[in-house]
C-alpha cells in the first residue's frame, strides 16, 4: 500500500469518526428513562437544565447576551442561589425557603460588597471594601442606618445613630489616640473622652453645647475644671507633684482666689 493510499484511508476513517449533532434540544435520560439533563439553544442563548429523581429542575445554567447565569433550586422548585457575571462584575444571590433574597454578594470595579436582608426584603447589614478602606453599615427594620463602622486612612471609626438618624455616639482610634463622643437628641456634644500622648481627658457639656466640666491626667498630675454657662472656667482643682491646688476665677477667667 502506497503512502497516498494510507493517507486516503486515514482521512476516510477520521470522517467516519466525526459526528455533528444539529438540534435545538438534547436530552440525557437515566436508566429509568427519566429526563435528567436537557441542553437547549434558543433565541436567548444556550441553556443547561439538570433535574432530580422527582423531575424537579434543580440547576439551570444559561448564557444570555454574553452574561452567564447559574440558578440552583430546592426540592420545591424555589430558587435558593443565583450566580451571575454582568459587565459590572460577578454577583451571588442567596434566598430563604420562601424564595426571598437574603444575601447579595458582588465584586465591582471599586471592590467587593455584601448585603444581608431580612424576610421583608429590607437591607439590614452592608459590608464593602473599596480604595478608601473597609466599611460596615447596620440598619433597623425601617432601613435607617443605626451603626456604621469603617477603617480608613486615619484608623477605625464607629458611629451609632438613633431612630431619627441623629449621630449619638462616635468612637475613633486615630494616630493621636482613641476618642469617644456622645451627643444628645439635638446633636449637642455632651460627653467627650480621649487619650492622647499627654494623657486621658474627659469633658462634659450642657444642653447648649458649652463645656462645663473637664477632667484630665497629665504629666504633672490630675486636673479638674468647672465652667459657667458661657464656658468660662470658674473653678479649677489640681494635684501637682502630690500637692493639691484650688483656683477660683471671675467671669473673665482671672484668678481671684487660690489655695494653698
Amino acid at each position: 500500500m502506497t503512502t497516498e493510499e494510507r493517507l486516503e484511508k486515514l482521512e476516510r476513517k477520521i470522517e467516519e469518526m466525526q459526528t455533528e449533532i444539529r438540534t435545538k434540544a438534547l436530552c440525557v435520560l437515566d436508566d429509568q428513562g427519566q429526563e435528567r439533563i436537557k441542553l437547549v439553544v434558543d433565541e436567548y442563548g444556550p441553556g443547561l437544565l439538570m433535574k432530580d429523581t422527582n423531575g424537579k429542575t434543580r440547576a439551570v445554567m444559561t448564557v444570555g447576551k454574553d452574561e452567564p447565569t447559574l440558578v440552583l433550586s430546592d426540592a420545591n422548585g424555589k430558587t435558593c442561589a443565583m450566580l451571575t457575571v454582568i459587565p459590572d462584575g460577578p454577583g451571588l444571590v442567596m434566598c430563604d425557603e420562601n424564595g426571598k433574597t437574603r444575601v447579595k454578594i458582588v465584586v465591582l470595579k471599586d471592590g467587593p460588597g455584601l448585603n444581608l436582608l431580612d424576610e421583608k426584603g429590607k437591607i439590614r447589614a452592608e459590608m464593602n471594601v473599596d480604595k478608601v478602606g473597609s466599611g460596615l453599615v447596620m440598619r433597623d427594620e425601617d432601613g435607617n442606618p443605626r451603626a456604621q463602622m469603617s477603617v480608613g486612612e486615619y484608623g477605625p471609626l464607629l458611629f451609632m445613630k438613633d431612630e431619627n438618624g441623629k449621630t449619638r455616639t462616635t468612637m475613633a482610634a486615630l494616630k493621636d489616640g482613641p476618642g469617644l463622643c456622645m451627643n444628645d437628641a439635638n446633636d449637642k456634644n455632651r460627653v467627650m473622652m480621649n487619650v492622647s500622648k499627654d494623657g486621658p481627658e474627659l469633658s462634659l457639656g450642657d444642653a447648649n453645647g458649652k463645656t462645663r466640666a473637664t477632667m484630665s491626667v497629665g504629666e504633672y498630675g490630675p486636673t479638674m475644671a468647672v465652667a459657667d454657662a458661657n464656658g468660662t472656667p470658674r473653678v479649677s482643682m489640681a494635684v501637682i507633684k502630690d500637692k493639691p491646688w484650688l483656683f477660683i476665677f471671675d467671669v473673665k477667667a482671672k484668678p481671684i482666689w487660690t489655695a494653698p
